[in-house]
């Protein structure tokens, strides 16, 4: 299968696109990825160079793989870190290529909005991914995102599917909340939640007390390879679930800074524990 990917893309490191791709070729996809910010590596390390790709390269860009022929054979786009709100225009313009010949093409949108109680990009990005919201299949926000796009906080899980049920009605039939902790969440673990039109699924796992630079990126690409096949939301969950706890200890095994995705890349097509989800409602 091949997807389209518009995310941020570093030189060192592995976030945004420098994550989803590798994962996703590992995985036997064929990946058209589109940067949104070219950076020299994570700017939570300091020091980091680089900048917005600006609008009009980013469509030459797209113009350039639809005259490849690259568009009409994408299964998926993924969209996911936007400097700037203009590049909601380049995905749904990508995205209405692609279906105007591939009905059946998937959008996932990894809504980059900001974590822990801290958004980190501006209001017109805000609004642009809300935007975004309406015409993707699947959404995949952190606690916090969630909080952002629904317009409610979410003290408890049954809040949470509220919440979630909220950015559901904006357009998505898959919303994806990628971690959360409230109050009737297990100590020292964390949910993971999914509704997929009337049905929810949760998966409470244990939490490692570290922070990952791309994890997020990672697990919206694992959820979607995993769903592409049968559309099977429970199975990709847990699966997803699965390989990325992989990717995290062996990170933190090597006591590293970022991902350890090569050296985890076996752990993660063949998780050691796999995790099954159980219905919530």
């Amino acid at each position: 299968m091949a997807i389209l990917s518009f995310q941020s893309q570093v030189v060192a490191g592995h976030v945004g696109n420098s994550v989803a791709v590798f994962a996703l070729q590992r995985l036997g996809h064929e990946v058209f990825a589109l940067p949104t910010v070219l950076l020299s590596h994570h700017p939570g390390h300091g020091g980091a160079e680089g900048g917005e790709i600006p609008a009009d390269l980013m469509a030459r860009l797209l113009a350039g793989l639809e005259t490849r022929g690259c568009l009409p054979r994408c299964d998926a786009v993924v969209s996911g870190y936007f400097g700037v709100g203009d590049v909601a225009e380049t995905v749904r313009a990508a995205l209405a290529r692609i279906r105007a010949t591939r009905l059946g093409c998937t959008y996932l949108c990894d809504p980059v909005l900001g974590d822990d109680g801290r958004t980190y990009v501006s209001h017109e990005v805000v609004a642009a991914v809300k935007g975004l919201a309406r015409i993707a299949d699947i959404i995949t926000p952190n606690a916090y995102e969630l909080s952002l796009l629904s317009g409610q906080g979410s003290a408890n899980r049954a809040e949470a599917l509220g919440a979630m049920r909220i950015v559901q009605g904006l357009g998505p039939s898959i919303v994806l909340l990628t971690s959360f902790y409230g109050a009737d969440t297990p100590e020292k673990a964390i949910d993971v939640m999914v509704v997929d039109r009337d049905l929810a699924w949760r998966l409470t796992i244990p939490k490692l007390h570290c922070k990952f630079s791309g994890a997020g990126d990672l697990f919206a690409s694992l959820f979607l390879h995993f769903w592409l096949p049968e559309h099977n939301t429970a199975f990709a969950l847990g699966a997803a679930c699965s390989a990325l706890r992989e990717v995290l200890l062996e990170t933190i095994a090597q006591g590293a800074d970022e991902l350890s995705l090569i050296m985890a890349q076996n752990r993660m097509v063949s998780p050691s524990v796999q995790f099954t989800a159980e219905a919530f409602v």
